[in-house]
């Protein structure tokens, strides 16, 4: 049974090809949701700057004397709110970092992937190269054998007369 080298080479080489497009889709979409992941880390981020914020010109109308218990109870609504606010932000930045690990899980994959086909093209060449190399060896055994049935015919013809 012979093997059509070419033919499989080719076909290593198709499966390598696509392999490269899935880990460039998944590249790409790793690095969307890595983006989306820091837009989410960002929007926490402000929400508690916002928090802070919130409570040190509370603190200053305070220290003034321009603070009431009307003030200081809407003052507190509003931290609430702000708090409400904060673990929705956070809660989203956390669902973006499951989403992106996934994603980072996926391209990893896909780059085995990759790995795995490139390793097949070059394993179907060596072998390809092995075959060439052993049918040339064959070959030149082949030649030498002639060349030496020609020389023993040659020797025993010249012997013979």
């Amino acid at each position: 049974m012979s093997i059509d080298w070419k033919m499989l080479i080719d076909v290593r080489e198709r499966q390598k090809t696509a392999a490269m497009g899935v880990v460039a889709r998944d590249r790409e979409a790793a690095a969307r949701s890595l983006a989306e992941l820091q837009q989410a880390e960002e929007r926490h981020r402000q929400e508690l700057e916002s928090k802070a914020s919130h409570w040190q010109e509370l603190q200053g109308a305070f220290a003034s004397g321009q603070c009431n218990v009307a003030q200081l109870r809407v003052a507190g609504a509003w931290s609430g709110a702000l708090d409400a606010q904060i673990a929705k932000a956070g809660s989203a930045a956390v669902q973006a970092g499951a989403a992106h690990a996934q994603r980072e899980e996926l391209l990893a994959r896909s780059r085995q992937a990759l790995r795995a086909a490139s390793g097949e093209v070059e394993k179907a060449q060596r072998m390809q190269q092995r075959e060439r190399a052993e049918h040339a060896r064959m070959q030149e055994l082949r030649q030498e054998d002639a060349s030496e049935e020609a020389t023993t015919q040659a020797w025993l013809a010249r012997r013979a007369i």
